[in-house]
């Protein structure tokens, strides 16, 4: 980082809840954007440059699973949630944007994102947003967890494992949930060089213990600050007459646990648990360049010539152009082909030039 960029800042993790309704409404969108975006000028106002919500935060993470004995209750809020979710670019992050810029605050959200391109897909994001109100992209799930994959799609490769940002405050990143399990993807991010790790979990009771250890075990191999940012919603808060098969109604079904990491794994503020709270953390970017003095992965503490990642660079289409045998192909088959084919008549003119030379022609 050169000389010219913020080392030293505040930082702070949204442990909220979403604005939810009793069935057949399901969810309020327009209540918790309005949330989302309170909760973004309160923290810019006490001095945030970063804010991070938590996993699918917006409009919510499915907490609830198939119950045969409701199948068509599941098939109404299924359609709702896709109903309430988030484009990109859309209405909803167009506020976060205007947000963000007045709050200068970089903004990291969880989504759940609905495709503009294929109708029906749904996906479990990460959203980022400068502090100059601008989109710098998305991260979407590469492995769905338990009753998510009844509703999203797995993020693909290309650029949805890019999405590592250099910022003023640093080289921004981040997971969510399980996804801190996928050794090879957390590394990924290390080789990056991510030195904020967003860190975006669900919250519900249960996980207290692997949200703990996962985050803290990357801050520590990683040598990077973590924004964990974890739901938490009150029994009060809770819809009362929601889904049968869901995580409302269970007696403390929700434990939050936010907090800030320092690159050494250690806490620095939170984690908190039992209440709604914006959790402040103060980070030095000096501290994750002394972390890296001996267990430094992205350097002398890497063999990538025994053990390296390899990371697909192609996007997959389910729709993709069919050469001229009639095969379905990948998006870059065709490039490939084509570049083979040119490669294979340059060899040929060269092989029918020295022929010419062996003969005198």
């Amino acid at each position: 980082m050169s000389s010219h960029n913020t080392r030293k800042f505040k930082v702070a993790a949204a442990q909220a809840g979403q604005v939810l309704k009793d069935a057949p409404v399901w969810f309020d969108a327009g209540g918790t954007l309005d949330k989302a975006v309170g909760l973004i000028e309160e923290a810019g106002k006490n001095g945030a440059r970063l804010i991070v919500f938590p996993e699918c935060w917006l409009p919510c993470f499915p907490y609830w699973s198939l119950d045969y004995k409701d199948r068509t209750a599941f098939v109404d809020i299924w359609a709702k949630l896709l109903e309430c979710s988030i484009e990109v670019p859309g209405v909803e992050t167009e506020a976060l944007c205007s947000a963000a810029r007045r709050a200068n605050t970089y903004v990291v959200m969880g989504i759940n994102e609905r495709d503009r391109k294929y109708q029906g897909r749904m996906y479990n994001s990460i959203l980022y947003i400068s502090a100059y109100g601008e989109i710098m992209g998305t991260h979407r799930k590469i492995c769905n967890t338990v009753q998510e994959r009844f509703f999203h799609t797995p993020g693909d490769g290309g650029d949805n494992l890019k999405t590592v940002f250099p910022t003023e405050i640093g080289i921004i990143g981040g997971s969510m949930c399980g996804e801190h399990s996928q050794m090879l993807l957390m590394h990924s991010w290390i080789m990056q060089g991510v030195q904020v790790h967003c860190s975006l979990w669900p919250g519900r009771i249960g996980l207290e213990t692997i949200t703990d250890i996962s985050t803290r075990s990357l801050c520590n191999s990683g040598s990077a600050y973590a924004v964990l940012a974890s739901t938490y919603i009150s029994k009060e808060d809770e819809p009362k007459h929601f889904y049968s098969n869901s995580v409302f109604g269970f007696a403390g079904g929700f434990r939050g646990g936010s907090g800030i990491v320092n690159p050494h794994g250690e806490y620095i503020a939170g984690p908190v648990f039992d209440r709604e709270e914006l959790v402040y953390g103060d980070v030095d970017l000096a501290e994750t360049d002394k972390a890296r003095y001996a267990a430094n992965l992205a350097g002398i503490y890497s063999r990538w010539d025994l053990l390296n990642v390899n990371v697909r660079e192609e996007i997959y289409e389910p729709l993709v152009p069919m050469n001229t045998s009639g095969a379905i192909s990948s998006g870059q088959e065709i490039p490939r082909l084509e570049k083979l084919e040119a490669t294979m008549k340059e060899l040929e003119s060269q092989v029918a030039r020295l022929k010419d030379k062996d003969t005198g022609q």
